[in-house]
């Protein structure tokens, strides 16, 4: 019981303690009205599935024997550091709540139906852990990092030892999975069916509710209705294998599942700010310094997304890119500022170098 009860504690700390505590060091770029504990935790969770990337792919192209363990102990170290300086620079500010009392007991009602859904939901994912056929390549990939020490290069049906499977290899969101299981001593497919849904359910709807906050700023009221009404497009929208809602809820663990129902809707709530930043940036006083400061923000955060993109899916970063260029074109034209295109091509610039190496191991068009 006690080994188990360490598990759930080294569980929590590298899922949701360590991305935080990340968050805390570079909050410091978020404007002082959108620095919250959601907002500093997504940061924070990017920027660590970034290192991830960073680290993971080098170690994976270089080494053939060990390279999970390279791959971990590097990590490791990084984050670790980065965690402890989050900690000396913990802002206790960020956790103060506004007073209950200012919302309506309609909206009190609606707020709970909508949190209620949310924990049903997991709940639901944890108790009957749906299995897919994908998990014997997915989950396995993960399972053979963690038991074996490779990375994307043991054949999942036979076990044999094989070249580096392209297609799949620079999606390295399985060896982030097998880097949770082996951090907490937990096997991967426990990580994969029961553990991951518990960050990734309530991020999802913390996007949605993001993005929420932005459509209904001046109608607030209005914005748990629009919770509950996602929620019950996600729980009923399994009509058909190609749907996000499909991916999202029984294939949790999946990068596909992620790209669908995280990345797309991070890059529509991060372009909606830019939007609702248009008549801001007018009115700064200054030069283009002063207008830097508030809009490089949400470029760094678009980069951020662009990465865990391809993190979850190589051709994450080819939706991604476009839906981006999509936004940019018509904030280019809202707008009227052509440094719009240069934020543009910098937060693509990741998408470009993992296109590059993608390319340099042999990968088709």
């Amino acid at each position: 019981m006690l080994m188990v009860a360490w598990s759930v504690v080294r569980l929590i700390y590298w899922m949701l303690i360590v991305p935080y505590l990340i968050g805390q060091v570079f909050n410091f770029i978020l404007p002082k009205e959108r620095k919250t504990v959601g907002t500093t935790f997504v940061l924070g969770l990017l920027i660590y599935f970034a290192l991830f990337e960073i680290i993971s792919i080098p170690c994976m192209l270089h080494y053939k024997w060990f390279a999970f363990t390279h791959c971990r102990r590097i990590y490791v170290v990084v984050t670790s550091i980065l965690a402890l300086i989050g900690a000396f620079r913990f802002d206790k500010t960020l956790f103060k709540l506004k007073a209950l009392s200012e919302l309506k007991t309609e909206t009190k009602i609606y707020y709970g139906i909508f949190i209620a859904l949310v924990l049903f939901q997991i709940v639901m994912s944890y108790v009957y852990a749906p299995f897919n056929g994908d998990d014997s390549f997915y989950v396995a990939n993960s399972l053979a990092a963690q038991q074996r020490d490779f990375m994307n290069r043991v054949d999942t049906n036979t076990g044999v030892l094989i070249d580096l499977d392209i297609r799949h290899a620079l999606a390295v969101i399985t060896m982030w999975i097998a880097f949770i299981a082996k951090s907490s001593s937990v096997h991967a497919t426990i990580v994969s069916h029961s553990a991951v849904q518990v960050l990734f359910i309530p991020l999802v709807y913390y996007v949605y509710y993001l993005i929420g906050k932005v459509l209904f700023k001046d109608k607030k009221e209005n914005l748990p209705v629009f919770m509950i009404f996602v929620n019950v497009i996600m729980i009923f929208g399994n009509v058909s294998i190609t749907t996000p809602a499909a991916f999202f809820l029984t294939r949790t663990w999946q990068g596909k599942a992620l790209l669908c129902n995280i990345v797309f809707p991070m890059i529509f709530w991060i372009f909606l700010l830019m939007f609702d930043d248009v008549s801001k940036v007018k009115e700064v006083q200054g030069g283009f310094k002063e207008k830097l400061k508030l809009t490089a923000p949400l470029w760094i955060m678009l980069g951020l997304v662009n990465m865990f993109s391809g993190m979850c899916s190589e051709l994450g970063i080819v939706f991604s890119s476009g839906l981006a260029a999509l936004f940019t074109l018509v904030l280019l034209f809202v707008s009227k500022r052509w440094t719009v295109l240069v934020g543009a091509f910098m937060a693509v610039i990741p998408n470009l170098i993992y296109f590059g190496i993608y390319i340099m191991m042999g990968g088709g068009l």
